[in-house]
């Protein structure tokens, strides 16, 4: 690709997600349709305020930012487990390959399991007194699935100097059912991202290297349709408005102590504006501390990695763990991920 072409597709590519904001902030009913997609995934990105769409270096970006697979050069696997407020199962898997010069792709699942949820019932027989009280009748079980392909590449351009660009996108199959009630529910969906990473060199005594990376993703961009097998004539539908996420952060490499920083800050367009903020020190490639603030909530985390020599490539484990404090309880989240 010329610098001509990749210059009016990065344009064309801004001017429409900007276009896809207003009509994003248009719709105000059904938004909390989905939601359990909001959570977010990898204890990483969690641990750091949910603050990564232009960080976006891992498997993960299959959910935060698909453009980031593009940069992504060994296959991952990707485990995380977690119980929110002691009643609900959240689960995430991903495997992630890439295909040579072509880019890469990503297969993930995300669910998110209630059980025991009581299912009461009136009687009709008797008038609505303080004796005539509902009674439990069974439970129900409501689990929620997305099941996601998702593709990214980079592009390369020397036209702005150290630049990469990178695209990508997702497609989302969505798949609900409600055990009790006998109702599920089906749905599609897509996302589109983009990132601009460029390298900057400094002359000081150190060497330090540094990184500036800007990221956009339109999740939902052609809103999402879960339709119901209702009973009712048409189905009932929840639509997932659309979502506009920004993101800008920097990387520091500080080389006289071995040692990483990361500093990253997204914009959440969907229940207004949003704020992430997170912060990751990395040290012998080893030791990862972090912290972050999602909105008003506060989040912190840590991870390992160890890395041995396979042959003439590289094998690694990493473990993260997030903590995140919420108004309804705080939670923990555990990753594995393993790099080959």
């Amino acid at each position: 690709m010329n610098n001509k072409t990749l210059k009016i597709s990065i344009i064309l590519i801004v001017v429409s997600l900007f276009s896809f904001y207003n009509h994003f902030t248009a719709y105000g009913s059904e938004k909390y349709a989905g939601e359990f997609l909001s959570i977010g995934t990898g204890a990483r990105a969690l641990g750091m305020g949910g603050s990564f769409v232009a960080v976006a270096d891992d498997g993960t970006s299959a959910y935060w930012n698909p453009a980031g697979l593009g940069g992504l050069k060994q296959t991952e696997l990707i485990f995380m487990h977690t119980s929110m407020f002691g009643f609900d199962n959240y689960d995430f898997v991903n495997i992630t390959q890439p295909i040579g010069k072509s880019g890469t792709t990503a297969l993930s699942w995300i669910r998110l399991g209630i059980g025991d949820i009581p299912m009461t019932q009136l009687s009709t027989s008797n008038p609505i007194s303080a004796s005539n009280r509902p009674k439990i009748v069974g439970y129900m079980q409501d689990t929620e699935n997305a099941f996601m392909l998702s593709y990214g590449k980079r592009l390369k351009s020397d036209f702005l100097g150290n630049t990469g660009f990178q695209l990508g996108g997702t497609v989302k199959f969505l798949y609900n059912s409600v055990s009790g009630a006998k109702r599920n529910a089906i749905g599609l969906g897509g996302d589109v991202g983009f990132i601009w990473r460029s390298s900057l060199l400094s002359d000081n005594q150190d060497q330090r290297s540094a990184d500036l990376s800007i990221g956009i993703i339109a999740q939902d961009f052609f809103k999402t349709r879960l339709i119901w097998n209702t009973t009712s004539s048409p189905s009932h539908t929840d639509i997932i408005q659309p979502n506009l996420k920004f993101g800008i952060a920097y990387f520091r490499d500080i080389p006289s102590i071995s040692s990483k920083a990361l500093l990253s800050i997204d914009a959440n367009t969907r229940y207004g504006l949003g704020m992430h903020y997170g912060i990751e020190y990395i040290l012998y490639d080893l030791l990862a501390l972090r912290a972050g603030l999602q909105g008003k909530d506060f989040t912190a985390g840590a991870g390992l990695n160890v890395s041995f020599a396979k042959g003439e490539s590289e094998m690694s484990f990493l473990v993260d763990y997030a903590f995140l404090s919420h108004e309804l309880g705080n939670s923990h989240r555990i990753s594995l991920m393993t790099k080959f």
